[in-house]
């Protein structure tokens, strides 16, 4: 028997053994045929999140922690439009975010009924697919199509290139009685993904540059964590000479690699000395600005970058090559053709890097209570086994001067770098992870996504860190804002807001500190295992906070008595 909501129940089915379980749901009336197949099903974990903008980045926390897609479902109207931010962050961060609008039948968009806007292809410049489902299955014709749609729409949010997509399903009433029987047989079509391979003749020509630069370098950019690709960069700079760029978000540190790229460029004397001959990138963004202006003035003679995504991005204007291949496997194919290198080049960073962190550790000793000294503190007492996220824009720009376990994960939204989702997506990363997570976040991303801890699904494992100074900390860490003279109330946006009375609502733990000693006299109490989530919110002076961090990169570039 086939009726309009026979669609919906192959959707289900086709996501059921495809392996999706995980469904955030915003509650509405539209959207109840998606509510009542998917949450009356003992198939599927269901979760109810109000705000469609905090649940879309939850749903981002928890495909990072998950490493499998999850679906997100919303009412009709301007509920859909809430979820725009968090999926041009998953399109960015290449995340498979599953988005199921529910939406009135064609003929009565414009009509003004309510709840109703033009919803086909409404995320369309920042999504890997959008399918809208037939309204009516009226033949096996019109149940082939709806049933081809989804499948191409699934296949796509994986391959080639891992991202969001998008389907609208129009329904006509009735939206709560209806047959939830399935009386037929989903067709799905499979994907799958072929292996990636350059042939020798490729290997040779790439392997001859290689071995013909004296100064070669890997910039590693935002990714997850794999062991066989830090054994692979830990070959290339052993033996091949490569100097290999992390940052925190990186998720690869050991020794051999250079992390803390803005610390040591701030040290560099002689810029041209460290200018790579050959620069191999891969990952996704770079948070340090100073390394994309020191790439872009250097004279590169070949830059290969690394990875599914086309067109590669050509961020450092100096592209020669974009090889689609994972970079596991094409390291793994690259390495055999390559001979030993001297390391002069890598000898060269090294030194730099030593330099840079005697240096750093003289003035943070020297230096007040303040944004950077905060950041100090939290990173020496955590254990190396919390997970941290970090909020934009500056925690994450702090972050990147400090030395970090090796065994110590990361993750932003680094994306599209926006404040808003910051708190979303760690409480999702911490409800589908069992290790405690950690997010240091500035004051204005705190509120702008305050929503986030209005959620009965926060999980114990989640703590909170927010620096309040009173504004946006970041237009005093970078250059141009302080001189417009319009610096407090329109950049930073000044205010006297507390994170208190926040907490009072959702009965969240609280903790505050405005010196090293309060910082000192909560943290243990703050991080301890305790049965919900916490909060704790550190006063930092922000005009201190801004003088602190000039005076820091100043002394990195002199040797100056910093008494």
């Amino acid at each position: 028997m086939l009726d309009n909501k026979t669609g919906l129940l192959h959707l289900a089915a086709i996501m059921k053994a495809r392996g999706i379980r995980h469904i955030i749901v915003s509650p509405g009336s539209r959207n109840a045929p998606i509510i009542t197949v998917f949450c009356k099903s003992n198939d599927f974990e269901c979760l109810t999140i109000v705000d469609e903008r905090s649940a879309a980045y939850f749903a981002i926390g928890m495909i990072q922690q998950l490493q499998k897609p999850v679906a997100i479902v919303c009412t009709s109207g301007t509920a859909v439009l809430n979820y725009a931010p968090a999926i041009a962050e998953a399109y960015y961060l290449q995340l498979p975010l599953i988005v199921l609008t529910a939406d009135r039948p064609p003929e009565w968009i414009d009509q003004g009924d309510g709840q109703t806007i033009r919803q086909q292809y409404v995320f369309d410049r920042h999504i890997r697919k959008s399918a809208q489902l037939p309204h009516q299955i009226l033949n096996t014709d019109d149940l082939w199509y709806n049933d081809r749609l989804i499948a191409e729409t699934l296949n796509t949010a994986i391959y080639p290139v891992s991202g969001p997509v998008h389907i609208n399903l129009p329904f006509a009433e009735p939206l709560y009685q209806f047959d939830q029987v399935l009386h037929t047989t989903p067709k799905d079509i499979s994907c799958y993904k072929p292996e990636q391979r350059l042939n020798p003749k490729q290997l040779q020509q790439l392997a001859s540059i290689v071995n013909s630069s004296r100064k070669k370098m890997v910039l590693v950019g935002q990714m997850t964590h794999y062991s066989r690709l830090q054994e692979l960069l830990t070959e290339l700079a052993h033996r091949a000479g490569f100097v290999i760029l992390t940052e925190t978000t990186s998720n690869h540190t050991l020794e051999i690699f250079h992390g803390c790229i803005d610390r040591s460029l701030s040290r560099m004397k002689s810029p041209t000395d460290y200018q790579p001959e050959l620069l191999i990138t891969i990952g996704g963004a770079i948070v340090s600005k100073r390394i994309k202006g020191f790439l872009r003035k250097s004279k590169i003679h070949s830059h290969w970058h690394i990875g599914n995504d086309i067109p590669a991005p050509d961020t450092y204007q100096h592209l020669s090559a974009s090889i689609p291949l994972d970079a596991i496997r094409f390291f793994e194919q690259l390495l055999p053709y390559l001979s030993s290198d001297n390391n002069e080049y890598s000898q060269l960073w090294n030194v730099l890097d030593k330099s840079a962190f005697a240096r750093h550790k003289q003035i943070v000793s020297q230096s007040p209570f303040s944004d950077l000294t905060i950041m100090e503190f939290i990173f020496s007492h955590i254990a190396k086994e919390v997970t941290i996220h970090l909020g934009n824009s500056t925690p994450v720009r702090y972050a990147q001067l400090f030395d970090h376990p090796a065994q110590r994960r990361f993750y932003s939204n680094r994306g599209t770098s926006g404040i808003d989702g910051s708190m979303s997506t760690a409480a999702g990363f911490a409800y589908a992870a069992r290790n405690l997570q950690l997010l240091i976040i500035g004051d204005l991303s705190f509120f702008y996504d305050s929503n986030a801890l209005w959620s009965k699904h926060l999980p114990s494992n989640l703590r909170i860190v927010m620096i309040n100074n009173q504004g946006g900390g970041i237009f005093r860490f970078i250059d141009g804002p302080a001189e417009t003279g319009l610096l407090e109330p329109y950049f930073e946006a000044s205010h006297q807001t507390h994170a208190r009375g926040i907490a009072q609502t959702h009965h969240i733990r609280y903790y505050e500190a405005d010196d090293f000693t309060s910082l000192e006299a909560v943290w243990n109490k703050f991080m301890a295992p305790q049965e919900s989530v916490a909060i704790l919110e550190v006063h930092s002076p922000a005009r201190i906070s801004g003088e602190v961090l000039h005076a820091y990169f100043d002394a990195l570039a002199n040797d100056n008595d910093l008494g």
